[in-house]
């Protein structure tokens, strides 16, 4: 359980404070006279299913446009969360950067081909399912928003935690145009991106994109540069609007991307003496014996030099090829994704009140990947994942009795089909335990699994919203939807080191199948002070769909373990209760949007080390499994801050903090959520513009602080780590020349240089000695050993960017 203390504690007061101070805006909010040129300009958002705006909307919403994302040096959706408090999207255990984590206030979830999302992902409508390979890049955005908190009754199952709806930029009926964009930068950076508009006829347009993105790593790793990537993407849009009425449009989105894998780096390695010669049978051991057979010295009882090298170099260490220790290419870290998604949109005005709108979206996401989880050239890991996705959904928009209820329904259908072939290779010495030393020579390569995993989902909603003006001033919404799910789950193991089939057969294959049913609802009341000031209070509850966590058993020949055998895991359900205020004051040159929230998440659903039994086919003393982990409370605040000090320069900020209380660290397994949550975050920006006689240029610089994180669920043993807080700066100057339509752009990313880790992982005595539970924990293994590797945040960037309009 982690509550507030300290200086967080004292944050959480403050930012308490500043919210209940905010109650007494609406008296001076109110009595302003409308300013010709307000502060910042409108933001419309669909959150609510029908076009609002943002300060109308009872909602925690952050929403950016192209302009805000370029100002603050937004290229994806991990430098989003460094800029959106309460959204994290960071790199995994084990797998790094391949299968990102997304969290908003907390909760998070999804891996693999079964596992389920807690954070909702849309791409013009269409929902994506799969966290493997998803961080994707911005370009050619309309704009994106981050909702926080439930969105259950209208965006459905698995957004527990809030949605990210990215939308993209549609064609202009009107105007011919375009743009051609190039950048260079640091690290070998070429970017070149294209959008050209183009009508076609009266009501028809069309907007392509092509971009060709590259930039090298940063981390050295043999003949390697982690952290590198490249990017293929390729977007078409075809519009149609025939009349005031009708309005569609068929798009299709592609995009390809190489990484060079996760840039990771050990900054510490601990052999403890008193291990060598006694007992042996694991990986840093297997190690130590090849060092030792290449004539080399053994390992050095902390931080050998050879493995904690320096910030940005990773051991060049590989026995995939043989048992020496020298890189080959065997050892090489890659990472494969492609998505592409086709959708089709359209609305139809019935009458002035009525609109009949519908989303046909097919998808395909292809993620392959080779993780070497202990980073010593021992092991290559697939984690491969394919998704197949079709979603369809019907909406209807209306305005009833002279626009007193403002209703939305309609139902929607997801099918998927996703699978994740398992293999894992590594090289082991011949000295096992929990024996004695059997020796330091070549154990040989291990199959140590061989699965295939499918599963079919379907799942089906219907949803209806309404919200009632019961005055000017006062507004009620409330909204229920009921859904169904259904899966099928197969699962295929061949034979292999740690797997032995029944008698006669070459591998096991397992199946079962399960629906659930569920209600989600929402209730919110507002009231309007004036056109400037608003406040709300809403409950809602969300759930994420249920699934199946399993692996084949061993030795159980004879038993059958389909069907009832296979128990699937409840969906978690997450209760919101949020307070919030939308302000816009002094001529709207102070916009402020405070919020509060407290969430009852039940029945999580979370990886855990499950204990296996003691045998060689269990070298490590348990297996990963994903189970129920018991319930937890989350409480925070977040607040949002715009101010315009004059017409050309304006500040901007953004904090969010948060807590909570775990109801049973026994099944947490310990007293940290994990993924865990920064306690406080929040960034600080700037934008000047300036009018010369020559041109106008544009000033920004944004500042981004992400506190400490727990990166485990102990918060003692040797797999206990906290990754420190990450402080990031970036800059960027834009000059644009009159009567020419070229812009020009400096930017700076990280311009302090700051060295930071945007994950860590601690590997204890599974991986180092041998492992698994206290009790079988021999004495003379004691104290354990770890090993601690961080993903290494990007160095210092610096670029210019040259864009021609046309």
């Amino acid at each position: 359980m982690r509550q507030w203390k300290g200086p967080a504690g004292r944050r959480v007061a403050m930012l308490v404070v500043a919210t209940g101070c905010s109650w007494i805006t609406p008296a001076w909010a109110q009595g302003n006279e409308e300013s010709e040129r307000p502060a910042a300009e409108t933001i419309i958002v669909t959150a609510e299913r029908r076009a609002t705006n943002l300060q109308d909307t009872p909602l925690s919403i952050v929403a950016m446009n192209e302009t805000m994302l370029e100002a603050r040096g937004i290229e994806d959706l991990a430098d989003l969360s460094s800029f959106t408090p309460n959204l994290n999207i960071t790199p995994s255990r084990g797998t790094g950067n391949a299968v990102p984590n997304f969290s908003i206030r907390g909760i998070s979830g999804g891996s693999g081909a079964t596992g389920e999302r807690g954070v909702g992902l849309y791409i013009d409508g269409v929902f994506v399912p799969r966290t493997s390979g998803s961080v994707l890049r911005v370009l050619d955005i309309d704009r994106i928003e981050v909702l926080r908190g439930p969105q259950g009754t209208l965006f459905g199952r698995n957004s527990t935690g809030g949605a990210i709806r990215i939308f993209t930029k549609q064609p202009d009926l009107d105007e011919f145009g375009g743009y051609l964009r190039v950048t260079a930068g640091s690290f070998d950076r070429t970017d070149i991106v294209g959008t050209l508009n183009v009508p076609l006829a009266e009501g028809l347009a069309a907007r392509a994109q092509g971009a060709y993105l590259k930039q090298d790593g940063y981390v050295s790793r043999g003949d390697q540069m982690l952290g590198g990537s490249e990017d293929i993407i390729g977007r078409i849009n075809l519009r149609y609007k025939p009349d005031d009425r009708f309005d569609a449009t068929l798009g299709f989105l592609y995009t390809d991307t190489k990484a060079d894998g996760t840039p990771l780096v050990f900054t510490e390695f601990d052999m403890r003496p008193g291990i060598e010669g006694v007992i042996e049978g694991n990986f840093a051991d297997w190690l130590n014996d090849a060092f030792k057979q290449a004539g080399q010295a053994p390992l050095a009882e902390y931080n050998d030099d050879r493995i904690v090298i320096d910030d940005f170099t990773a051991p060049s260490i590989c026995l995939l090829d043989d048992f020496n220790p020298d890189y080959d290419r065997a050892c090489t870290q890659e990472q494969r994704n492609k998505y592409w998604q086709a959708d089709l949109r359209m609305a139809y005005d019935l009458n002035d009140d009525l609109t009949l709108s519908t989303t046909t979206g097919l998808a395909r996401m292809i993620h392959r990947a080779s993780v070497d989880y202990q980073l010593l050239g021992t092991e290559n890991r697939l984690t491969d994942v394919s998704s197949t996705v079709f979603y369809q959904e019907l909406q209807l928009n209306a305005a009833l009795f002279g626009g007193a209820l403002d209703l939305v329904g309609g139902l929607n259908y997801f099918h998927e089909k996703s699978a994740s072939p398992g293999l894992t290779i590594n090289r082991r010495g011949s000295s096992i335990f929990p024996d004695q030393p059997r020796g330091d020579a070549d154990g040989g390569l291990f199959r140590l699994t061989d699965t295939y995993v499918e599963q079919a989902s379907d799942s089906f909603g219907v949803f209806a919203s309404g919200t009632w003006h019961i005055t000017d001033s006062l507004n009620f919404t409330g909204g229920l939807r009921y859904a169904n799910d259904r899966k099928k789950y197969d699962e295929t193991e061949q034979a292999s080191a740690n797997f032995t089939p029944a008698a006669g057969t070459t591998s096991t294959t397992v199946f079962s199948d399960h629906s659930w049913d569920q209600i989600d609802w929402r209730a919110t009341l507002d009231y309007h002070f004036s056109d400037r000031a608003m406040i709300y209070a809403t409950a809602s509850k969300a759930y994420k769909a249920g699934q199946f966590s399993f692996q084949i058993l061993d030795r159980v020949a004879g038993k059958d373990q389909s069907g009832d055998f296979i128990q699937p895991i409840a969906p978690e359900k997450v209760q919101n209760y949020e307070l919030g205020m939308r302000i816009e004051a002094f001529d709207r040159r102070v916009r402020l949007n405070p919020t509060v929230f407290f969430m009852q998440w039940t029945n999580r659903q979370a990886a855990r080390q499950v204990a296996c039994n003691v045998d060689p086919t269990c070298p490590i003393g348990f297996q990963i499994q994903v189970v129920n982990s018991g319930d937890v409370d989350l409480y925070g605040a977040e607040a949002d801050l715009r101010i315009a000090v004059t017409d050309n320069f304006f500040l901007d900020a953004s904090g969010a903090i948060i807590g909570y209380d775990l109801k049973d660290e026994v099944a947490n397994a310990g007293p940290n959520l994990y993924p865990d949550v920064p306690e406080t975050s929040f960034n600080l920006g700037a934008t000047y513009n300036a009018r010369t006689s020559f041109g106008e240029f544009s000033f920004n610089l944004a500042y981004s602080y992400t506190g400490e994180q727990a990166t485990h669920n102990s918060a003692v043993g040797d797999s206990a780590y906290t990754l420190p807080a990450i402080e990031l700066v970036n800059a960027r100057i834009q000059f644009q020349p009159d009567d020419t339509p070229v812009r020009v752009t400096v930017f700076a990313n990280n311009l302090l240089d700051n060295t930071y880790a945007t994950y860590a992982q601690r590997f204890g005595g599974g991986y180092w000695d041998q492992g698994g539970p206290v009790n079988r924990l021999h004495p003379l293994a004691l104290p354990e050993r770890s090993a601690l590797a961080e993903v290494r945040g990007r160095p210092r960037e610096v670029g210019i960017t040259m864009q021609y309009d046309f």
